[in-house]
């Protein structure tokens, strides 16, 4: 599928994923709730003080706000976890980034689904292309997708292909 630049409708970077793989997201963080209770703990070791102005009472109780800003930063962080429905196998997402002179031998390495050609390309730091890379954790499932760069950002050129 060709995505033309100026279609203003067009989404800058979707999240949809091919039908064997599923999104879950976990509702609470384990580390949200760890870093709360030492938020927890250390308040209630400043509460016990009896001179709190001391320069160990402003560390504890700096520490304290520390804790509770990153415990809600991990709640609502919030953890994903993707998975190949199939086999129930974690799913890995990794992007990899090319020079522009190399879209039509990517495109040609999706057309043919020819993995092995698609890892011998050159990665580039700078890149206008960038390739987002699905695979379960088994090797059972690999999906590519191709995004090229525009102003305005990273727009889908390809679909999913399964290798």
């Amino acid at each position: 599928m060709e995505i033309s630049h100026n279609t203003e409708a067009q989404s800058l970077n979707t999240t949809a994923y091919p039908e064997s793989v599923s999104e879950t997201k976990s509702a609470i963080n384990p580390q949200a709730l760890l870093w709360a209770l030492i938020a927890i703990v250390l308040f209630a070791i400043y509460y016990q003080q009896p001179e709190k102005d001391t320069t160990l009472g402003i560390i504890q109780i700096t520490l304290v706000l520390v804790c509770a800003v990153l415990a809600i930063a991990k709640l609502f962080g919030g953890s994903r976890k993707l998975t190949y429905t199939p086999t129930g196998s974690p799913v890995l997402l990794s992007e990899e980034y090319y020079n522009v002179a190399l879209e039509d031998d990517i495109r040609q390495c999706l057309r043919e689904g020819n993995k092995s050609r698609l890892n011998a390309l050159k990665t580039d730091g700078s890149g206008g292309i960038q390739v987002e890379r699905l695979e379960s954790k088994d090797k059972v499932f690999t999906a590519v997708r191709m995004h090229k760069y525009y102003p305005e950002g990273y727009r889908p050129v390809t679909e999913w292909i399964v290798l």
